[in-house]
């Protein structure tokens, strides 16, 4: 009897320990999933202020500032953010993204039009009197990872 009763005690020690290093698996597969592969643009933003969100757009020149093939919204927990574009095809691209400090969906401006929340572009590009041109903010991506980063002000 104890002999039966200590095959069944192994048998479960073992099953536990099966279970766990299948779930210690699953979890490592989970997070492997979850980073970024394959062709992604990843947008990193130095941020002035913490809070809101940092909303992130990715253009062709034919639809810069008005039609984003690609958008992203990253929190604004810290002194930077991370847009992350998946999925992009080769070609020659700019991003541009705004700190939406009170999430309202908007870039808030003044009675003329000049911008109250902090934004940015790729190559940090920027025009005094009006928003940054494709030309200034463009790059050429080529499939891949590729990493930009801005300063947001």
């Amino acid at each position: 009897m104890k002999n039966d009763e200590t095959k069944k005690l192994s048998r479960i020690r073992l099953t536990s320990r099966l279970v766990a290093v299948a779930l210690l698996l699953s979890t490592g597969t989970i997070f492997a999933d979850s980073a970024p592969t394959g062709n992604v643009v990843e947008f990193r933003m130095n941020l002035r202020k913490k809070g809101g969100v940092v909303r992130c757009g990715l253009f062709t020149r034919q639809g810069w500032l008005k039609k984003p093939t690609s958008t992203d919204i990253a929190r604004a927990t810290g002194k930077s953010a991370i847009c992350v574009f998946k999925q992009i095809p080769k070609g020659t691209y700019g991003v541009s993204a705004f700190h939406d400090e009170n999430e309202n969906g908007e870039l808030d401006t003044n009675v003329v039009g000049y911008p109250l929340e902090d934004y940015c572009a790729s190559n940090n590009a920027r025009n005094m009197f009006s928003a940054p041109s494709f030309d200034d903010a463009k790059f050429t991506y080529k499939g891949g990872q590729k990493r930009l980063e801005a300063l947001m002000k």
